[in-house]
């Protein structure tokens, strides 16, 4: 469930900035659950075979999906000893949004 459908309380406002980084970056439920692993491990440096296993998913769809927030900026990717290494981006603004996003998964 995205917030936009998502009923608000009366006199509660809406965090326009997460939910346009949740239009823009979690646009399907694999890269929501993408975003809110690494997000709520904002110090992983991990594989993406390790990751679908944390997640349960399948590794050749979860690698494809990490290439995808690799391009889009969310995270970034470093090769150590031949493999893709996969974190959160450091990049200040995108990486606040990414981690305000996990902080309202678990809030909810």
């Amino acid at each position: 469930m995205t917030l936009a459908h998502r009923r608000e309380r009366p006199g509660t406002e809406v965090d326009v900035d997460l939910l346009v980084f949740i239009e823009r970056y979690a646009t399907d439920l694999l890269k929501w659950d993408l975003i809110s692993f690494f997000a709520q491990n904002p110090n992983l440096v991990d594989t993406a075979d390790n990751v679908a296993r944390c997640i349960g998913r399948n590794p050749r769809v979860v690698r494809s999906e990490l290439g995808n927030l690799v391009m889009l900026g969310v995270l970034e990717w470093d090769r150590l000893n031949g493999n893709h290494m996969y974190h959160l981006t450091q990049q200040p603004d995108l990486r606040k949004l990414a981690l305000r996003f996990a902080r309202h998964l678990n809030s909810s």
